[in-house]
């Protein structure tokens, strides 16, 4: 019974991120709680499990370090904890994945799979839906306050085109769920072409995949284009040079399609002005935003500079990059207009936040986590069809170089249960390994 519930709601979680953060948080908490009273639980020995512990080690160290500086004070510990160390719940998602049974493991592939189907279709709809679509559901049950329309792009023909952010509040959070399942779509449809399955799944896949695509492309978060681009040619890599799947007349064919989607782009850029205002961007023209990015590194920099080992601590960076920004203000009164009016909720790059908030060790740590990833999914033997799922995770590290995921909570949660799904099958060839050489040893 406890079991049954554990895996309900396990999936629930899954399943919710694409619809609401709070909905997927609640059932992620239900299915941790019930985790605790499994009868078996996993032993977690993985190299991904130690070095996620020492990551949020150091966290917590440099909390204290805080703390014995400034002294002992309730409102620290809920800044710290209201902000960055929050996070930390999060990391029940990676554990809670690790309980499900080996009978369930299909279970558990069709949980994220109906995940990504979910992402992929509100995308898809939100393209042409006027008023937000979470707002649709919301409103039924309560009197929001919150902007209720999406950002116009133009015109396919008659056609009102809008920027696509399915059930969540901006572009850019969704764009960076879309990250996460793209690869998945790209792979799927390589296995059902490479297996020479039915034209039905084959030409299913390849549906999926434009819609995916086309959202993805509407969408225009360019940190989360770059993460999945980097995430499908990773994938490439492995087939090509360790699986030894791909031949040259896969290649031809792949290459044609890619050609073929090339030149609507191309024609749709000619005419019509809503593709053209999201390709401009992905070929160097500038986004309004783009210059704010330059603005809040340059005033985290003295942050990093002046507290390079422990950083500012948890729950500091909203006060202390005011303070930088006055000061480089100050320094720069030519540019003062811009220091004021750039986002500063967090650096708008992971490794320059984490490195601002926890010090330069927690920038090495997280690099250290990457190479552990890479190096799991290159030396495991994880089944072909799991590794489709998690490639998104290679190209969640590059898409932090020019925005703050690790600090977006709707997208953490999501990066969490697809690296617990990773390490559950790397916990499996671990255990495997060590039975094998206990059998030859003995």
């Amino acid at each position: 019974m406890i079991y049954r519930l554990y895996r309900s709601f396990l999936a629930l979680s899954i399943i919710s991120c694409a619809l609401s953060v709070s909905l997927s948080q609640l059932f992620l908490l239900l299915s941790f709680v019930f985790f605790l009273f499994l009868d078996e639980k996993p032993k977690l020995s993985s190299n991904i499990v130690k070095i996620l512990f020492i990551f949020y080690a150091w966290q917590f160290v440099t909390v204290l370090y805080h703390f014995a500086n400034v002294g002992f004070d309730f409102q620290s510990i809920k800044h710290a904890f209201r902000d960055e160390m929050k996070d930390i719940f999060l990391v029940t998602a990676f554990i809670s994945v690790q309980g499900i049974k080996k009978e369930d493991r299909t279970f558990l592939y069709k949980s994220f799979f109906i995940f990504s189907l979910v992402i992929v279709f509100t995308g898809f709809f939100s393209i042409f839906s006027m008023t937000r679509l979470s707002r649709l559901i919301s409103d039924l049950y309560k009197t929001s306050s919150s902007w209720p329309y999406q950002h116009h792009y133009g015109n396919i023909g008659s056609l009102n085109i809008y920027l696509p952010i399915g059930l969540m509040n901006t572009h850019l959070t969704f764009g960076g769920l879309l990250a996460f399942v793209f690869p998945g779509f790209v792979f799927r449809l390589y296995d059902e072409w490479y297996k020479k399955t039915s034209i039905t799944k084959i030409a299913i896949n390849a549906i999926l995949l434009l819609m995916v695509s086309l959202v993805f492309l509407f969408n225009n978060a360019r940190s989360s284009l770059l993460g999945a681009l980097v995430s499908v040619l990773f994938g490439f890599y492995v087939l090509v040079f360790l699986d030894n799947d791909i031949s040259k007349k896969v290649i031809k064919r792949t290459g044609l399609i890619l050609i073929t989607f090339l030149i609507i782009l191309f024609i749709g850029y000619q005419t019509t002005g809503a593709v053209k205002r999201v390709v401009d961007p992905l070929f160097g023209g500038e986004k309004h935003t783009d210059s704010g990015r330059t603005f809040i590194w340059d005033s985290t920099f003295p942050l990093i500079k002046e507290n390079p080992i422990f950083g500012i601590g948890s729950g500091n960076y909203q006060k202390e990059i005011e303070i930088s920004r006055k000061t480089k203000e100050k320094e720069n009164r030519e540019l003062a207009f811009f220091y004021e009016v750039t986002q500063r909720g967090h650096a708008h790059n992971d490794y320059f936040h984490l490195t601002a908030v926890f010090g330069f060790p927690q920038s090495i740590l997280y690099l250290f986590l990457f190479g552990t990833i890479l190096y799991t999914l290159l030396n495991s033997n994880i089944p072909k069809q799991i590794r489709f799922m998690t490639y998104g995770l290679v190209g969640f590290f590059l898409s932090g170089l020019l925005q703050c995921y690790f600090q977006d909570d709707e997208v953490l949660i999501v990066f969490y249960f697809l690296l617990g799904y990773l390490n559950y099958y790397a916990e499996q060839n671990l255990n495997l390994n060590q039975s094998l050489t206990m059998d030859s040893e003995g």
